[in-house]
């Protein structure tokens, strides 16, 4: 993967990069760990992308701040 683009910071300090490998382990799902691939807003929540199809609900007063590298 090439250089990541956007980084998330929680109000608890979590960090999610794209590209890194969430903590957590899917082994319970039967898949590898996925890679953050992108988010969105959805709601009340940041809505975090990952490789094979997984999500993750982040509640949006959770989120410090979001830094991503326009590309334009």
């Amino acid at each position: 993967m090439s250089k990541p683009t956007f980084q998330i910071v929680t109000t608890d300090d979590r960090v999610y990069t794209e590209g890194a490998s969430e903590e957590f382990t899917f082994d319970d799902l039967g898949g590898d760990e996925p890679c953050l691939e992108s988010y969105e807003h959805d709601g009340d929540y940041l809505q975090l992308h990952y490789s094979g199809g997984y999500r993750q609900l982040l509640p949006e007063h959770r989120i410090k701040y979001i830094a991503y590298l326009d590309q334009d």
